[in-house]
């Protein structure tokens, strides 16, 4: 393995990055709306005592996993899987992690929107369902990697 086959692409990182946290945010946003709709939830219900959106966030390490394994394809597409690194997934999954903790912060935490929560109810309200998915955006790109390759060997 040579140098440049471990190093990421960090402009191409970013786009999809981007084009990952604006999807899983639309199907998480929707999935919690359906079941929201579903339960008929008053809508003046603050998030973390929401019963839909508390039912929501059990599932949305499993729909980031989909969503950033699938980007992470996007990511290393037109590349050959024998040459996919997994040191190159583990920096890009870093890259994408550090990127993730920004994001979140800043748009969820620092700008006051009506879904913006307080840091203690974003980073502990949250638990532990936040910290899977933290470490889902850490270990996607490294998964793609693995089901690239067995599909290739089966």
């Amino acid at each position: 393995m040579n140098a440049e086959r471990a190093a990421i692409k960090p402009l191409r990182a970013a786009w999809v990055f981007l084009l990952a946290y604006l999807t899983i945010t639309v199907v998480a946003t929707a999935f919690s709306v359906a079941i929201e709709s579903r339960m008929h939830v008053p809508e003046d219900t603050a998030p973390l005592s929401n019963p839909a959106y508390l039912l929501a966030e059990k599932f949305f390490p499993l729909l980031n996993l989909f969503v950033w394994v699938g980007f992470a394809g996007l990511y290393f597409r037109k590349r050959i899987v024998n040459s996919l690194s997994t040191r190159e997934a583990w920096l890009l999954g870093a890259v994408w992690l550090g990127l993730a903790l920004v994001v979140d912060y800043v748009g969820f935490v620092l700008i006051k929107n009506p879904i913006s929560l307080s840091p203690h109810d974003f980073y502990i309200g949250q638990a532990p369902w936040i910290y899977l998915i933290y470490a889902v955006v850490l270990v996607s790109p490294w998964v793609y990697c693995k089901l690239a390759a067995r599909s290739v060997t089966t």
